[in-house]
């Protein structure tokens, strides 16, 4: 006992005296014979799985201290025994997992793979007791960062699992069912017991010096784990009580080890702020100034100094009274000016209190720091009152200029030639949440850097050490966790005879206008509903590769009909359905792809080093992709994509070229019946050129007459006769001969033509409706399209009234046709503007009625006349019974609101039969007539039967 140090001495003969209390214990268990109930434990499986579950949150636990601690503030080896315990929790886990009678986790269990787990997490731990036992623990800075040690660890384990699962037998056997234990796995445990007492006897050696850590505690952990290891050689059955008293054994050691971690990683550190406090208490009593506890409201709550005359009253009178009632008002002002001002910033310096006595002035000069208190106390303050009036003369200067410092919305810190910090003003509390104690004395490379880059201290270290100034930017870490960025002025300060004596850096917290730049960046790169990259950022990606002159490909994808889904869900749903493409986008394409929103519902994506082949596989992938059906507005939508291509170098070498090609590319795959891929082609670019030069053509169409009309009847069913006639626009190009409406029209409505040449053709049709009433032909109906752009435009109903009045023709024999898309874009305005029309006796019909996304409640509320059957139901009527239950489904909605129905695209006898039998009223179609101009269409009425003899000529041409 007189070998170790008196620090130790009572924790030593505690420690042998657990110690020997579990040895009497293990002796008698290993000579007094034992039932046969002891070698086969009842419910083992179940018991074993407890004691092992709180070996491994013990052992986790002593890690998570460490791992939780300053990592820099504790012994090597503590943070050597936290990295290791983790591995031996690791180890019992895997050793658990691997019982007997537990699952089956990757291999089958058995005794050996426990075995096997059990032997290493031993060794692991000795290794890291051993460890502990050879390395001084004096607090020096730890050799391999804890964050090393584990990954250290986490390989050894996995590196020996693996081992095991892949090759089990290069293990040695350890355990033969029906005979026991191996003379391997005997031999093991005891050489694990040696390597227990050989850190047991270290931890002994090292109690000869003065405490320096807990040794006691780690001596009875080594020692009882060494009594666990020798019950692990004694049993024959995985379930013998020998091995239950080595596992409990080895719990009571993981205890005493966890004692030893939390002691000195966390109570240690307690004891010595105490002992911090009552030094501090020292301290203040020593202090030649006077220090004052004061509330806000000025009062004395504790004095502490040995100069009792320099105060206004003796200390009983003060204690609990305001500083009104012992200064006068000016400095009892003061006072309270600097309380409150350390409530507001966190402390107050150079506050001066001029006190007459015997006609003497002196003067104090006050310091005032908040207190931190916990929620709901009265803010305390703690006050130091130095007596300066011998240097006051001489540092007016210096404290003028210390409140200007102070002051500074500019963080600023002095230091020593050393960086030992000597001031901080307030703008340095307030960014980096230290107070001016936290700081003061601590050095400049102490203090927490954030993301800062070692290079850079090293650059202005190396500039300061040669005298010169260091302009630059950190990246910090404030007090509580959260980064900013400083710029920053550093520069050396000199005496009179030129020697750095301090370092002034002026530092300005730049964090937000870092921010501010960074969303501006952000705004003009990123698209900011999808949040992929704009087209500004995806020329940067492929500037690059086009300037080598890799090969690339251009993908332009554009969804199918996003145009309807706006138009009837709503832009809400068609964003929606935009973040969804955008996301299978980006899921679907390899990592070394671009991928970008362009504009509207169109997206590129750059596929590098790519050929046509790859394009051509990885297209098809993102059309299959895209396809898939997603749920939008309450029903399952599904929504196909064109995609264009053009390649790197073989169409074109400029980016905007390569973008303009697979553009084209894409229209093309468009008019190829959608849902597919296009490649570009040179002919491509002559389709191109074509829309071009008719998009120019068709503004100068309608001034030189080059637009005219043509009508189609409208046949009644009933009677045979014309009802009425659908407008139709028809362009005659001087240059390019009779151009197809499926041409121009879509490049009318593209360049905003539609509204004025939509106007004259309203205004054309009325004027002509006009002249056939004046020739004598009999009462019909005028129905005009009406596109998008017209229907939308404020004024319509007046603008069609001014038509019908100068044309002189009844409002009731108009009829304007709509699609479904228009009238459902926006139903309440849309149901509004036909009320408006429909009060001056206008009529409406929905124009291609099936082939949108109507809604039945929006579709009672329009006042409508009439339902128009597309002609793609009307085709195969005949043939296909899909078509024909469509029809007849119009024809009965239309019945039961009270419209009529009138099927377009009318070809054959068949088809009109069978719509006249299922109750259609109306029809037009080449079987009657192709639309003609308006000679031939006055002809055409006037050369038709009397009602009953085209009923006569039906019934002719059916025998």
């Amino acid at each position: 006992m007189s070998l170790i140090h008196p620090t130790y001495q009572k924790e030593f003969r505690r420690a042998i005296g657990i110690v020997s209390l579990l040895t009497v214990l293990l002796l008698m268990v290993a000579v007094v014979p034992m039932p046969a109930a002891f070698h086969d434990v009842a419910h083992y499986l179940a018991l074993h799985t407890v004691v092992e579950t709180l070996s491994v949150i013990t052992a986790s636990v002593i890690f998570a201290v460490v791992w939780s601690s300053r990592q820099e503030s504790l012994p090597r080896p503590l943070v050597l025994l936290g990295s290791t315990f983790l591995g031996v929790a690791l180890f019992d886990f895997l050793h658990l997992l691997s019982y007997q009678g537990m699952p089956s986790f990757i291999t089958p269990s058995s005794p050996e793979k426990s075995i096997y787990f059990w032997l290493l997490g031993r060794l692991l731990g000795g290794m890291g007791l051993l460890a502990a036992g050879l390395v001084s623990w004096q607090k020096r800075r730890v050799w391999v960062p804890l964050g090393l040690q584990v990954l250290g660890v986490l390989l050894f384990v996995s590196a020996l699992s693996i081992l095991y699962f892949g090759w089990p037998g290069w293990v040695p056997r350890m355990f033969l069912p029906g005979q026991g234990l191996t003379p391997f796995k005997v031999g093991a445990e005891y050489i694990l017991i040696l390597l227990y007492l050989v850190a047991a006897g270290l931890f002994v050696w090292r109690m000869r010096q003065e405490r320096r850590f807990n040794a006691p505690d780690l001596f009875i952990a080594v020692c009882v784990m060494a009594q666990s290891e020798f019950f692990l050689t004694m049993y024959s059955r995985v379930t013998d009580g020998y091995s239950v008293l080595g596992h409990l054994y080895k719990i009571v050691a993981y205890i005493f080890l966890y004692r030893a971690v939390f002691s000195e990683a966390v109570q240690h550190p307690y004891d010595l702020l105490q002992d911090s406090r009552e030094q501090m208490r020292a301290t203040l009593d020593a202090l030649p100034d006077l220090v004052l506890d004061m509330d806000l409201d000025g009062r004395y709550l504790s004095i502490h100094t040995s100069k009792v005359d320099t105060l206004a009253a003796p200390p009983e009178r003060l204690l609990g009274r305001p500083v009104d009632e012992f200064l006068s008002t000016r400095n009892s002002q003061i006072v309270r000016g600097a309380l409150h001002e350390a409530y507001a910033h966190g402390q107050s310096r150079g506050k001066i209190l001029a006190l007459v006595s015997k006609q003497v002035v002196r003067y104090f000069e006050l310091s005032v720091a908040r207190k931190t208190t916990v929620r709901g106390q009265t803010p305390q303050f703690a006050v130091i009152s130095r007596d300066v009036t011998d240097r006051m003369k001489s540092e007016q200067a210096l404290r003028t200029l210390s409140m200007a410092v102070l002051q500074s919305p500019q963080s600023i810190i002095i230091t020593d030639r050393r960086a030992c910090i000597e001031f901080v003003n307030e703008a340095f509390t307030r960014i980096s949440g230290y107070t001016a104690a936290e700081v003061i004395g601590r050095n400049l490379r102490r203090l927490k850097p954030g993301r800062t880059p070692s290079a850079t201290f090293r650059t202005m270290w190396a500039q300061l050490a040669q005298g010169n100034a260091w302009r630059g930017e950190w990246i910090n870490l404030a007090k509580d966790g959260h980064e900013y960025i400083e710029s920053v002025l550093i520069y050396p300060v000199r005496n009179v005879q030129g020697e750095v004596t301090n370092y002034l850096a002026h530092n300005e917290d730049i964090t937000e206008a870092r921010r501010a730049a960074e969303q501006i960046r952000s705004l003009s790169h990123y698209d900011q509903l999808t949040g992929l990259p704009n087209r500004q950022l995806l020329r940067k990606h492929c500037q690059g590769a086009l300037d080598r002159g890799d090969p690339l490909a251009v993908l332009w994808i554009d969804l199918d009909h996003f145009k309807a889904v706006n138009d009837t869900l709503g832009h809400h749903v068609g964003d929606v359905l935009l973040q969804e493409m955008a996301r299978r986008l980006r899921k679907a394409l390899p990592e070394t792809a671009s991928v970008s929103r362009y504009s509207g519902d169109d997206f590129v994506v750059i596929l590098p080093m790519s050929s046509q082949d790859d394009a051509a596989r990885q297209a098809e992938a993102l059309l299959a992709t895209l396809y898939q059906p997603m749920h939008l507005a309450d029903q399952e939508i599904y929504t196909s994509a064109s995609i264009g291509v053009a390649l790197h170098p073989d169409d074109a070498v400029e980016f905007d070229m390569l973008l303009k090609h697979a553009e084209t590319a894409m229209y093309r795959a468009k008019s190829d019946g959608r849902h597919c891929v296009g490649f570009f082609t040179r002919e491509m670019q002559t389709h191109v050129s074509r829309e071009l030069l008719l998009g120019n053509a068709l503004k100068q169409a309608l001034q030189n007459q080059e637009l005219f009309l043509v009508y189609q009847p409208q046949i009644s069913f009933e009677s045979g006769a014309v009802l009425g006639a659908e407008a139709l626009l028809r362009w005659r190009s001087p240059q390019w001969g009779l151009v197809p409406p499926s041409e121009f029209i879509p490049i009318a409505e593209s360049s905003g033509l539609i509204a004025p040449i939509g106007e004259w053709v309203l205004r054309t049709a009325l004027r002509q409706l006009r002249q056939w009433q004046v020739q004598g032909l009999p009462p019909m109906c005028m129905a005009v399209n009406l596109s998008a752009v017209q229907f939308n435009r404020p004024g319509l109903g007046k603008q069609i009234q001014a038509i019908l009045a100068e044309a002189e023709v009844p409002a009731g024999l108009l009829e304007l046709e709509i699609t479904e898309a228009v009238a459902m874009k926006s139903p309440e305005i849309a149901a509004l503007r036909m009320e408006e029309l429909a009060h001056m006796g206008v009529r409406f019909a929905i124009d291609d009625f099936g082939t949108g996304y109507s809604s039945l409640s929006y579709l009672k509320r329009f006042r409508l006349h009439k339902l128009k059957i597309d002609q793609s139901f009307v085709r195969d009527i005949n043939l296909d019974p899909d078509d024909q239950a469509i029809a007849t489904a119009i024809i009965q909605l239309s019945r039961s609101l009270g419209l009529r129905t009138i099927a377009e695209g009318v070809e054959t006898f068949e088809q009109q039969e069978f719509l006249r039998a299922n109750g259609c009223e109306e029809a037009q179609g080449y079987f009657y007539s192709k639309p003609l101009e308006a000679k031939a269409f006055t002809a055409f009425v006037q050369q038709m039967p009397s009602p009953s003899l085209a009923r006569q000529a039906h019934a002719s041409e059916l025998k």
